[in-house]
């Protein structure tokens, strides 16, 4: 009974601090600041510019992961195409939304069930494209540094979180035995990235690359939108770092330590308040984006990837 309720807690709590997180975040964030002058900031010119912008992040980005899934996915079955791909990422946004660990699950449970794969090949999928994403997201910052000349100690933890990911990828694929690492090396979801040809890995690399410069692209088109002039090298550095620890599965889609991150990386841009309103406008956007395009293209697909999630879970609670 005890392993019962301790894993409910455990559960709840999972579900429940990321939003403490967000909340807290923000009221660090604006308990300083003019909350009217963060409104001022609003207006129909951002509107104008943003909208456009977000279409075009929506569909590249979701074209990108389309593409991602299809390309790395081992031995799908025939009927899984561009559309299903598409629906089922959708699924995974509105989930993700909520968690960083419940679109990843969804993702998992959706492709092993829709593209008849094994749980391994599915999971070893997930893993290969974000192992994928961090790569970019840390070498872009790191380079970005460089060319600004930030601080040796700064640039020198992303160059070696960088190097430590690249290493981990070659040893997982090198060609002699880890010796004690080899078990670790032959679990099953480790499989996609000792087994994906290295022309492969250089496309997914090249793809999370351009969807990395999609996301650029929007930032610029925000900062554009607020009359926030921002120079090239330290949007890059600026937004890659933002963006890693957006990533972080501590709070809501990153809502609340994103903004805490933007304003301490652009800090002297601009006015507080107007960093303040660019970053929630950008997060808030990409956000309800998502959102609708997992509400209207594959709600049933999120139904399913939660009621599956709720089947494992009720298999981990001990039995009496």
């Amino acid at each position: 009974m005890g392993e019962v309720v301790s894993l409910t807690l455990r559960t709840g709590m999972q579900r429940v601090v990321p939003f403490a997180v967000s909340a807290l975040a923000l009221w660090v964030v604006f308990r300083n600041l003019d909350t009217s002058l963060v409104l001022d900031s609003l207006n129909w010119h951002v509107a104008a510019v943003m909208l456009p912008a977000l279409l075009v992040f929506a569909v590249s980005t979701l074209g990108i992961e389309v593409v991602c899934i299809l390309r790395m996915l081992q031995r799908p079955s025939p009927d899984f195409g561009i559309v299903l791909a598409a629906r089922i990422k959708c699924a995974s946004y509105l989930l993700g939304i909520l968690h960083y660990a419940l679109g990843v699950g969804a993702l998992t449970v959706l492709l092993r069930r829709r593209a008849k794969v094994s749980l391994a090949d599915a999971a070893g999928t997930v893993l290969l494209i974000s192992s994928g994403d961090l790569l970019v997201v840390l070498g872009f910052a790191a380079v970005g540094m460089a060319v600004v000349g930030a601080d040796a100690p700064l640039l020198g933890v992303f160059a070696a979180v960088f190097a430590a990911g690249g290493g981990g990828i070659a040893l997982l694929r090198a060609p002699f035995s880890l010796g004690p690492l080899e078990r670790v090396r032959a679990l099953p979801f480790f499989a996609s990235l000792r087994a994906v040809p290295p022309l492969r890995l250089l496309e997914l690399l090249g793809l999370r690359v351009l969807f990395s410069c999609v996301l650029l692209g929007l930032s610029g088109s925000a900062f554009y939108a607020f009359g926030i002039p921002v120079e090239p090298s330290r949007l890059v550095v600026g937004m890659m770092i933002v963006a890693a620890v957006s990533a972080l599965p501590i709070a809501v889609a990153g809502l609340g330590t994103g903004q805490a991150a933007f304003l301490a990386t652009f800090r002297g841009l601009a006015e507080p308040e107007a960093l303040l309103a660019l970053s929630l406008t950008l997060s808030a956007s990409m956000i309800s984006v998502r959102v609708l395009m997992g509400l209207i293209f594959a709600r049933e697909f999120s139904v399913q990837a939660i009621q599956e999630q709720g089947r494992v879970h009720a298999d981990e609670q001990p039995q009496p």
